[in-house]
């Protein structure tokens, strides 16, 4: 699917859920969640297009695992949080968005441990 083909779609189902929200609320979340996961579903195989692309550079890069978890995790919690908001609920959306933060922290840990005894080293 194309950028074109997914733009179309997201705003044909923008303006088909606003249309739907006064007369049928339930029918207009459903639509924005279907529309949501279909444009993911379009996404993931570009990601991982991308993904092997970095895979596939020369050199010695360690930590590319890491970064590709976390770019992941930031577009995970941000396309959760987002359904969630245009559900009306943004006390889940926020708390969607923090755990999404945790696990970057997690994950970036190890990396900026490394990062600060390399550096401090150097001093």
């Amino acid at each position: 699917m194309s950028f074109a083909q997914i733009a179309i779609l997201g705003i044909t189902a923008s303006v088909l859920a606003l249309t739907l929200k006064r007369h049928a609320p339930e029918m207009s979340l459903m639509i924005g969640i279907a529309a949501s996961v279909v444009i993911f579903a379009a996404v993931v195989p570009k990601i991982n297009a991308v993904a092997e692309i970095i895979k596939s550079l020369e050199g010695d890069y360690e930590y590319m695992p890491f970064v590709l978890k976390i770019i992941g995790i930031a577009y995970i919690s941000e396309f959760a949080a987002g359904i969630c908001s245009d559900a009306g609920e943004y006390g889940i959306s926020s708390k969607v968005e923090a755990a999404g933060k945790v696990f970057i922290m997690i994950i970036a840990a190890p990396a900026l441990i490394t990062l600060l005894e390399v550096l401090s080293g150097l001093l």
